[in-house]
């Protein structure tokens, strides 16, 4: 071949890939990078938060976190906590997702909740009280919590749904509103007195 149309051939192949190149080099629109609403993350979460006497209040473990500057909470998914807000009480909590302000103790569970009571002096008497529900807002330093949606309430063979409910958890005492109770009789038998 002739080395004249071996060099035309070569600019024509160079002026297509150039003009390919150049086409390919535009984005449309424009790429925008805003500030990310998360400050921090990570995942396989265990922390401990102590009292003021240096004392464990509880213990977190999380599939995840992220922390978000603008609300300054820290948003969690697959929590378990470990929550000993007195030296009579203890609880386990678990929830979906949940959102934890550090500095005002704020707490929102969400994404369905259980929360169970679980007496730390040895009274096997009493059988532990397990609430159910979607969301379960609180304090984590007044150790108040409280549920505006309905929540199922169980202890040993004892069932009842309420509206709503409000619980001390330093103290065990709680408050139910509007409960609804299903009661099955035993079957009745009748059997000759004498």
């Amino acid at each position: 071949m002739n080395t004249r149309v071996l060099i035309i051939l070569a600019l024509i192949i160079a002026g297509i890939a150039g003009w390919f190149f150049q086409r390919q080099g535009k984005i449309e629109p424009p790429v925008k990078i805003e500030a990310s609403e998360v400050d921090y993350e990570a995942t396989d979460i265990k922390a401990v938060q102590t009292n003021e006497q240096g004392e464990t209040e509880y213990e977190l473990n999380a599939d995840s976190l992220t922390h978000n500057p603008v609300t300054n909470q820290d948003e969690m998914s697959g929590i378990t906590m470990n929550w000993e807000p007195s030296d009579e009480q203890r609880y386990l909590i678990q929830a979906g997702s949940a959102a934890i302000n550090q500095q005002t103790g704020e707490l929102r569970l969400s994404g369905g909740f259980t929360l169970v009571s679980q007496e730390k002096a040895d009274k096997s008497d009493i059988e532990p009280i397990k609430i159910t529900g979607q969301t379960l807002k609180g304090n984590t330093k007044s150790r108040q919590v409280y549920s505006d949606e309905a929540v199922k309430v169980e202890q040993g063979m004892n069932r009842f749904e309420a509206s709503s409910m409000k619980a001390d958890l330093e103290t065990g005492e709680y408050e139910f509103g509007q409960v609804a109770v299903t009661f099955t009789p035993a079957e009745r038998q009748d059997k000759a007195l004498f």
